[in-house]
């Protein structure tokens, strides 16, 4: 990435924030090939220029506003799952969070599809290896929280069993995503997970 990157150079003034979150609905939209940097700019309430000043290409600006879009995603996620002291209501949580924003990359009013923001991910490398480290990262986040409420489970051991298991909700969740599963069919899965939680939890009780 290019020094000009902003999302490695501390804070982000509103305008680029604006222009960053608009970026990313643009190619979600239009796709990376197709959109241009005067459609970035138009959606943003910029200008070329304003973006040129920050970036030296398409690809850099691109890069920097999918990399602001997964750091705020997972940060999201890490922020739902601080507010829940108990283990159950964290995870649901966590789980119905997931899903509402895992829908945003390819919904939008009337089941409009979007181009998958990780096919746009994978030609950066760089990117895609940060990105990569940002799931681990969120994934370790979220298994700490299992042994942190280890004392509802049986055993430290438990607690990580189902916190892997729900690292293979996650991926599931976001592939039924991907197929076009509907709302409700994604809250069922939700569900049907939280109940697997629910009798280890009557278990270890």
């Amino acid at each position: 990435m290019s020094s000009l990157d902003p999302i490695h150079g501390g804070e982000l003034s509103p305008e680029l924030e604006t222009a960053l979150d608009s970026c990313v609905k643009v190619f979600m939209l239009q796709g990376f090939e197709h959109a241009t940097l005067e459609d970035l700019a138009n959606a943003s309430g910029t200008s070329k220029d304003f973006l040129e000043e920050h970036f030296a290409t398409k690809e850099q600006f691109c890069a920097a506003a999918l990399r602001w879009y997964f750091t705020k995603f997972y940060r999201q996620l890490r922020s739902v799952l601080a507010l829940h002291s108990e283990l159950y209501p964290a995870v649901e949580a966590v789980l119905y969070e997931f899903i509402e924003l895992s829908r945003e990359q390819y919904t939008a009013g009337t089941a409009l599809r979007f181009h998958t923001l990780m096919d746009i991910v994978e030609l950066d490398e760089e990117l895609s290896a940060e990105l990569r480290a940002l799931k681990v990262e969120g994934m370790d986040h979220f298994t700490s929280k299992f042994t942190q409420c280890k004392g509802e489970l049986h055993d430290h051991e438990e607690a990580l069993a189902l916190a892997q298991y729900y690292a293979t909700v996650f991926e599931g969740l976001s592939v039924m995503v991907q197929h076009g599963m509907s709302h409700n069919d994604l809250y069922k899965m939700a569900s049907l997970s939280l109940e697997v939680l629910s009798n280890h939890l009557r278990k270890a009780n």
